[in-house]
């Protein structure tokens, strides 16, 4: 009889330890999808704040450049 509840007990702690396996490489997936998209997405508003940069830069230029002499009207 003790034979018997050893074995039952040493397969439920290989189970256990494959389902703590699965559960870590499944925790692991996700951190790595996560940090992909979170790259991803620094890059897209990397992007995003360096048009915005090079639009307000050039309405700058053109305002100073098109707008008139300031005084002259009088």
């Amino acid at each position: 009889m003790k034979i018997s509840l050893q074995a039952t007990r040493k397969r439920q702690d290989g189970l256990a330890v494959v389902v703590m396996l699965i559960l870590i490489a499944m925790v692991l997936g996700f951190i790595v999808a996560n940090t992909a998209t979170l790259t991803t997405l620094h890059n897209d508003v990397k992007r995003i704040e360096q048009r915005q940069i090079r639009r307000l830069n050039s309405t700058t230029t053109n305002a100073t450049m098109h707008s008139p002499a300031v005084g002259v009207a009088k």
